[in-house]
């Protein structure tokens, strides 16, 4: 307990370097969770694997309940804290990379978050999203011992598709969601024509990606087993989403879109091997 506090102040303590216009939020009265507090709960809540209520309730008050911390205009709020944290200290690391000499080589990928089973998806009684938008096929080939070769097949899957952009050692970048019925490339393309700082990055460095992506601009198609290799690191980023996702537990895509930054936070810069030792 002592240590999951000390870690919880810590993180805290860092949120107001990279995030200063934390400090110059106004709200009106002293609300029981503070926004670095939250900010702090949901990088926390991908450290330890757990959701964000039971640790606002084990390390600030046992009274806290859900509308202290997930009010719609109260998560908007978070969500940009979390981004600009996230942001200012990516352009620390690529300034210190640009200072020592190095190169600065981003890597991208997408991966397909579930939001409910098949069986539940077609009642049409989703709270999370709905619509035609989130039906998703993906093709997969598997080796049959029945017919001693690959067979392909499509898989169907209802929810979202989460993109990644990370460098080599696992730092993202960048993070977002579209409907698990966009692919990977008109979804770089809808990011690129949206966010400045995801256009910055691209058009600035080189970018590598996967044979899905030929004919996609600004992104290099990974060949060699150099480039390959170097992708292992977005697979990483990947895996943990799925994971983190099951004890996430939200509702509306706003939310989403926090624990999407604050686990991006949380694995780039207190990764468990570390913190956790």
């Amino acid at each position: 307990m002592n240590y999951l506090s000390n870690l919880f102040q810590q993180i805290q303590q860092t949120i107001p370097i990279y995030c200063p216009t934390v400090l110059s939020t106004k709200v009106g009265r002293t609300p029981k969770v503070s926004d670095v507090q939250l900010c702090a709960l949901y990088i926390l809540s991908y450290i330890t694997n757990i959701p964000v209520l039971n640790l606002a309730k084990t390390l600030i008050d046992s009274s806290i309940q859900s509308w202290h911390l997930f009010r719609k205009e109260r998560t908007k709020r978070i969500y940009k804290l979390l981004r600009e944290y996230m942001q200012n200290r990516a352009m620390s690391i690529i300034f210190l990379k640009l200072l020592l000499g190095e190169r600065v080589r981003l890597i991208v990928d997408g991966t397909i978050l579930e939001t409910a089973k098949l069986s539940r998806a077609r009642t049409q009684k989703i709270k999370r999203f709905s619509g035609k938008a989130f039906w998703g096929k993906k093709k997969r080939k598997l080796y049959s011992h029945h017919y001693k070769r690959e067979v392909e097949f499509e898989e169907l899957y209802y929810g979202v598709l989460v993109m990644v952009l990370c460098d080599e050692n696992g730092v993202v970048y960048d993070i977002w969601f579209h409907p698990a019925s966009y692919n990977e490339v008109k979804s770089f393309r809808l990011r690129k024509s949206k966010s400045k700082w995801f256009r910055f990055l691209v058009e600035t460095f080189e970018v590598i990606g996967d044979k899905g992506y030929r004919g996609c601009e600004h992104v290099v198609v990974c060949e060699r087993k150099e480039s390959k290799s170097i992708r292992q690191a977005v697979e990483g980023v990947n895996s943990q989403i799925k994971v983190f996702n099951y004890i996430s537990r939200w509702r509306k895509g706003i939310t989403l879109l926090a624990y999407l930054y604050g686990y991006a936070i949380g694995y780039s810069f207190f990764r468990k091997s570390y913190v956790l030792g």
